[in-house]
C-alpha cells in the first residue's frame, strides 16, 4: 500500500510538472511580498523575461499604480481565499500590457500556512476585443436596421411590434403608433392574404427563412404597391415571432438598371483595387483579381486552379481554415487576420486581410481580401530593434536622465535612479518631478521646461538642488531639451549632474586660500602688535607699583591688555610653526579628557555633558594635543551656546573599516542661515567677545588629519557638528615635522 501511495505521490508530481512546462497558461510563483519565486515556460512568453531575470523581482507584471490593488488581493488570499477569474492589465518586458484573466490560490505547507502564492494568468486581450467589436457589431445591426432604406417589420402572432421608419413610409403612416398593434394581413391584398398566413404558419418555430415572395401592399391611404416579402423566423420553434423584410418593386426596371450599373461599377473597382480579391469556394480559388495574381507571381489560370493552402504558410492556413469554415458556417459574418503568404518562387510576403462569407452562383463562398504588408512588418521590426537600442543605450547610459510631461515623470534610467536615491520606479516614475527639486529652485526651473518646448535646442546646465527620496539634499546640475512623439506625446528629457563633490572642493579651495591668506597676515601682524604691547604692559605694571590710589584703572588697563595678548596668541597659534606629534591615539581617551577639564564650566552654567561614545573604538594615527585643542573648542563653544542650560550629547562610532564619526550636539539657539554658510572664516563669530579664531583653527587641525567637519544648525533648535576623521590616515607629512597648525 505504502509502494502505491509512492507511485500515486511521483505520478502527480510528473502531472504537475508537465502542467507547468507545457500549459499554455503563464504560471508565477510569488512570496507573500510578491518577489517572484518561480515561473513557467508560458510566463516567459506571454511577458518576455526570462525564469533568470523575473525571479527575484519585485511585482514585475504589475503597473506601479495598481500595487496596492494587487497587494490587497495578495492578502486576501493569504488568508484563505482563492481568486478566480480577476480581470486586469499586465505589464510585458518591453513596457507594453495586454488584458488578462488571473486565478491566485494560496499555498500551504504541512502545517496549513500560506507560505507563497501561485497565480496563472491568461492572455484574454483576444476576449476583449472581441467583446468590444461584438457590441460594436450590434450597435451597427440597431442603427443597420433602423437606418436601412429597407422597410422591415416585426410581427408578433400577426400584429406589428415593430417598423423602421423606411417600412413606416411604406405603410403610409407618419409614425409607428399608426401601425403599432395591427394585423399586418390587413396591409395586404385579399388575393395575397392567405398565403402570407400560411407561409407564416409554416415557418413558425423553424431556422428557415422563406423564398422571396411578390405581393401587393395596401397603404394607409388604400393605394396599393408591388413589393417583395420575405419570412424570418426570429425565435426557437413554437414561438410566433417574425421579422418581414419588403422591398417597394414599383420602380423595379429602373432599379434592376441601377443595379446593373453598380455591379459594372463593383467589377471595376475589383479589377482595379491595389488589393488581392479572391472569391473561395469549394476549397478551391474562383476568381483572382489582377493584383492578387501579380502579389503570389501567377498566371490568371494558374490561380484559378489554386487553393488557399498553396499560398499560405501551412503553419497560418491551419488557423485560417478555422476561420473560414466558422464563417461559411455563418457563425462570423467578418473577421480580419494575418498570415504569412507564399509566392510563386518560394519568396515569404507577410499580409493582413479580411474574410466574409457570401453566395457565388447560388452557393456558398467566402469573399475575401489580401494586403502586401511586407514593408511594414520589416518597418516595424527595424523600429522594435531601434526602440530597443536606445532603451538599453539610455538605461544604462552613466549620465542620470529623466523624461517628464508637464512635470511629471515618466522614466527614469539607472543612473537617475542612483541619483534620487530610489530604490524602484515607483519612488519617482508618475511622481511631480518638482517633488524632488527643492522649493526655492522650481520657479526658475519651469521658466526653463516652458522654455525648451518652444524650441529644438537643449537648455544651458543651471545648478539646482535636489532633494532624494531620504530627504537629503544634494547639489546638481540641470539641462533639458523637448522630444517629440514619446508614447504619442511631446516630452521633456532632463539631464541631471551631482555637482556635491565639485561644490565640496571649490569650498575646500575657497578656505584653504582663505586659511593661507590668513596665517600670512596673522604672522606679520602678531608681530607687529607684539612688541608695543609687551612695553604698554609693562609701563602700565610700573605705574600701577607707583600710583596706589589709580590701581582699579591699571588693573582694568592690565586685563585689556591681557585679552589682546590672548588674542595675539590665537593669531601666533595659526601662523608660527608648531611641532606635530603623530602617533596612533584612543579618541575615547581624548573625549574622557576634555570633558574632564569642561565639566566644571558646565556645571557653573547648568549644561550636562553626556557622552554616548563607543567603547570599542580602534585607536587612530593623529596628533592628540591638536585633536584635543579641537575637541576643546567644539565642546566649549556648544556649552557657550546655551547660557539658560541645557545638554551637550558627544557621539563616537565608526561608521567603517576606515573612519570614524564624532558628533557635539547643543539644545541651544542654533546658527542663523545667514552665518551658518560662512562659518569657520576669521573674525566671524556669534559671540560678542569671541573672535572667530577657535573655529577656523579647528578647520585647519581637521584638516591636517584629512579628516572633514560639517556644522548643521537650525534657529532655536540647536547646532551638530560631524567630525569625519580616518583611522589609519597619514599627515600632510609622514614624519613629525614643523607645519602650520
Amino acid at each position: 500500500m505504502a509502494n502505491f501511495l509512492e507511485h500515486v505521490g511521483h505520478m502527480h508530481a510528473a502531472l504537475l510538472e508537465s502542467f507547468m512546462t507545457y500549459t499554455s497558461d503563464g504560471i508565477v510563483v510569488v512570496d507573500l511580498d510578491g518577489k517572484v519565486l518561480e515561473v513557467n515556460r508560458a510566463f516567459e512568453t506571454l511577458h518576455g523575461w526570462t525564469r533568470e531575470e523575473a525571479i527575484g523581482m519585485l511585482l514585475p507584471m504589475t503597473p506601479a499604480h495598481m500595487h496596492d490593488e494587487v497587494r490587497q488581493l495578495y492578502g486576501e488570499v493569504a488568508a484563505g481565499r482563492d481568486v478566480n477569474g480577476y480581470e486586469t492589465v499586465k505589464l510585458k518586458k518591453d513596457g507594453s500590457w495586454f488584458h488578462a484573466s488571473v486565478t491566485l490560490s494560496p499555498i500551504k505547507d504541512d502545517l496549513g500556512r500560506v507560505i507563497a502564492l501561485i497565480g496563472v494568468e491568461r492572455d484574454i486581450t483576444a476576449q476583449k476585443r472581441a467583446e468590444t467589436d461584438l457590441a460594436k457589431s450590434e450597435e451597427r445591426y440597431r442603427m443597420l436596421v433602423e437606418l436601412s432604406p429597407e422597410p422591415i417589420i416585426g410581427l408578433d402572432d400577426y400584429e406589428v411590434y415593430y417598423a423602421n421608419p423606411a417600412a413606416v413610409s411604406l405603410l403610409g403612416a407618419q409614425s409607428m403608433q399608426e401601425v403599432n398593434g395591427r394585423c399586418f394581413l390587413d396591409f395586404i391584398g385579399s388575393e395575397h392574404a392567405v398565403d402570407l398566413a400560411a407561409y407564416i404558419e409554416h415557418l413558425l418555430g423553424s431556422e428557415q427563412s422563406s423564398d422571396v415572395m411578390p405581393m401587393k401592399l395596401v397603404r394607409l391611404d388604400h393605394t396599393c404597391l408591388d413589393v417583395e416579402v420575405k419570412v424570418v423566423p426570429l425565435a426557437s420553434r413554437g414561438s410566433s415571432s417574425m421579422q418581414l423584410l419588403l422591398r417597394d418593386v414599383s420602380q423595379r426596371r429602373s432599379s434592376e438598371a441601377s443595379l446593373l450599373e453598380t455591379e459594372m461599377l463593383y467589377e471595376c473597382l475589383v479589377e482595379n483595387a491595389m488589393t488581392g480579391v479572391y472569391l473561395y469556394q469549394e476549397d478551391k480559388i474562383v476568381y483572382a483579381n489582377p493584383y492578387l495574381c501579380r502579389l503570389f507571381g501567377y498566371g490568371h489560370d494558374e490561380a484559378l486552379r489554386l487553393g488557399l493552402e498553396t499560398i499560405i504558410v501551412a503553419e497560418d492556413w491551419a488557423a485560417l481554415q478555422s476561420i473560414a469554415s466558422r464563417t461559411l458556417e455563418g457563425r462570423l459574418s467578418a473577421f480580419p487576420f494575418s498570415v504569412r503568404g507564399m509566392k510563386k518562387d518560394g519568396t515569404l510576403v507577410y499580409m493582413e486581410g479580411l474574410v466574409t462569407s457570401t453566395k457565388y452562383k447560388g452557393k456558398p463562398s467566402l469573399l475575401g481580401t489580401f494586403q502586401d504588408m511586407t514593408y511594414k512588418n520589416d518597418a516595424e521590426e527595424a523600429l522594435r530593434e531601434s526602440a530597443q537600442r536606445y532603451q538599453r543605450l539610455i538605461k544604462f547610459l552613466p549620465e542620470p536622465i529623466v523624461v517628464s510631461d508637464e512635470g511629471v515623470v515618466l522614466y527614469a534610467n539607472k543612473s537617475a535612479m542612483k541619483l534620487f536615491r530610489a530604490g524602484e520606479e515607483g519612488e519617482l516614475v508618475g511622481k511631480s518631478l518638482f517633488h524632488f527639486i527643492q522649493a526655492d529652485h522650481h520657479k526658475p526651473v519651469k521658466k526653463i521646461l516652458r522654455k525648451v518646448l518652444t524650441t529644438d535646442e537643449p537648455s544651458q546646465f543651471q545648478e539646482i538642488q535636489i532633494v532624494c527620496s531620504d530627504g537629503e539634499p544634494i547639489e546638481a546640475e540641470m539641462s533639458s531639451i523637448r522630444i517629440h512623439h514619446y508614447m504619442g506625446k511631446t516630452v521633456t528629457v532632463s539631464v541631471l549632474r551631482d555637482v556635491t563633490d565639485r561644490k565640496q572642493a571649490e569650498e575646500m579651495l575657497i578656505r584653504s586660500e582663505k586659511l593661507s591668506i590668513v596665517g600670512q597676515l596673522a604672522a606679520g601682524l602678531a608681530h607687529e602688535i607684539r612688541n608695543p604691547l609687551t612695553s604698554l604692559k609693562g609701563f602700565t605694571q610700573l605705574l600701577k607699583s607707583r600710583s596706589k590710589d589709580d590701581a582699579f584703572y591699571f588693573d582694568t588697563m592690565l586685563t585689556e591688555l591681557e585679552r589682546i595678548n590672548l588674542i595675539v596668541n590665537d593669531f601666533m597659534t595659526l601662523a608660527k610653526p608648531q611641532l606635530s606629534q603623530f602617533g596612533y591615539g584612543n579618541v575615547n581617551g581624548m573625549l574622557e579628557h576634555v570633558i574632564s577639564i569642561l565639566s566644571h564650566q558646565a556645571i557653573m552654567m547648568n549644561v550636562a555633558l553626556i557622552s554616548k561614545a563607543h567603547k570599542a573604538l580602534p585607536d587612530i594615527y593623529c596628533d592628540e594635543n591638536q585633536l584635543k585643542q579641537v575637541f576643546i573648542n567644539l565642546i566649549k563653544n556648544a556649552i557657550e551656546a546655551m547660557p539658560k542650560g541645557g545638554n551637550v550629547t558627544i557621539t563616537a562610532e565608526q561608521t567603517n573599516s576606515e573612519q570614524l564619526r564624532i558628533r557635539i550636539r547643543d539644545q541651544g539657539e542654533g546658527i542663523p542661515d545667514t552665518i551658518a554658510n560662512k562659518l569657520g572664516e576669521p573674525f566671524l563669530t556669534t559671540k560678542s567677545n569671541g573672535t572667530g579664531l577657535g573655529l577656523m583653527i579647528s578647520y585647519r587641525i581637521v584638516e591636517q588629519h584629512h579628516g572633514s567637519m560639517t556644522i548643521k544648525s537650525s534657529e532655536n533648535k540647536g547646532t551638530t557638528i560631524e567630525l569625519l576623521l580616518p583611522v589609519h590616515g597619514e599627515p600632510l607629512n609622514k614624519t613629525p615635522t614643523a607645519h602650520i597648525g
